[in-house]
């Protein structure tokens, strides 16, 4: 009997066609990619749901909700897999949402595509065939994964490094997991730590969590008005290991009484540091002040789970052992 896999499409470059005015925009659905891109292999029958036609830079915390559920709804129903094919912009943060809040019970692999389907050496038709084959192979215990260039991604480690050739992702800190190789699926390992938090799909809309970038000199004056903005958590993107201007340490401080807050790092690739720096503005000193460390997260990762954490109801002491398998607290 053929496995039963589902494609969820979300829109981005592997969907897009030029338009009258201009520049490239979402417009295939995900039946179109399907019948497009095809699949050779009959013992995999493929569907199609397209949940949205955007931009991934469009989507919103509570699409990605949408598409967890719809996750685990299509788990429920049989399917062996599924495919999610969006945008390349926020690929990271889709595949690590579905990591933390989507079905555990089939493989779900998240593709796209740095070219549009009309340009030459498109490389979206590739990518869809590797991210089924995945779908019908990779164990559950490697959670969501990412396909992109015949390479397999562990959702909670992808980086996107470049924004435009077809070799655009890496992993961190650990390498890729696997890779897609004469129509077989090759994995250095089937299991992964960290072991991820439980946490439930939000039953409404995800609190809103801002992300500020430090800058030089910046004293974070916009720190205090974010709750009067509507926003119940911040994410910190600190210069270094961590570190901010004394000025936002301060104000974060305060701020840190009312809302959580965790410190991510603008190092593309690299963690917060834990106990090394000691001065005013360090990752010591604010630990001491009451922010948390998010360890090797990206920014837009820890936005994502704080906001769902949040959304479950979850205190700062449930945060905190949320962050530690990342290497944060």
């Amino acid at each position: 009997m053929a496995k039963q896999i589902v494609v969820i499409s979300l829109g981005g470059t592997i969907s897009m066609t030029e338009a009258a005015t201009g520049g490239i925009v979402p417009t295939l659905s995900g039946e179109e990619l399907v019948r497009r891109f095809g699949l050779s292999d009959p013992s995999i029958e493929v569907s199609a749901l397209s949940l949205r036609q955007l931009a991934s830079a469009q989507l919103t915390p509570n699409d990605l909700a949408a598409v967890a559920a719809k996750t685990h709804e299509l788990a429920a129903s049989g399917a062996a897999g599924i495919v999610v094919t969006q945008g390349t912009d926020t690929i990271e943060e889709t595949a690590f949402a579905l990591d933390l809040i989507g079905t555990k019970e089939i493989p779900v692999v998240v593709t796209g595509a740095m070219r549009h389907p009309n340009a030459p050496g498109s490389d979206g038709a590739a990518n869809f065939r590797d991210a089924a084959t995945v779908a019908v192979a990779a164990p559950s215990g490697l959670g969501a994964t990412v396909v992109m260039d015949g390479e397999i991604h562990a959702a909670r480690y992808l980086i996107k490094g470049i924004t435009s050739t077809v070799r655009a992702f890496f992993s961190s800190p650990i390498g890729q997991v696997g890779w897609v190789q004469e129509g077989g699926v090759f994995l250095s390992t089937r299991e992964l730590e960290p072991r991820l938090p439980q946490i439930p799909v939000p039953a409404g809309p995800a609190p809103d969590v801002a992300v500020l970038k430090a800058a030089l000199g910046d004293d974070g004056r916009l720190v205090p008005h974010l709750p009067e903005l509507g926003y119940a958590g911040l994410i910190v993107e600190g210069m270094g290991g961590g570190h901010v201007h004394p000025s936002m340490a301060d104000r974060l401080e305060e701020l840190a009484t009312r809302l959580p807050i965790v410190i991510s790092t603008r190092v593309l690739g690299s963690h917060v540091l834990r106990d090394t720096y000691g001065f005013v503005g360090s990752e010591i000193d604010l630990k001491r002040r009451g922010i948390m460390l998010g360890g090797w997260l990206t920014s837009g990762k820890l936005q994502l789970m704080l906001s769902f954490l949040l959304a479950a109801g979850a205190n700062q002491q449930q945060i905190r052992e949320a962050l530690e398998p990342f290497g944060g607290f």
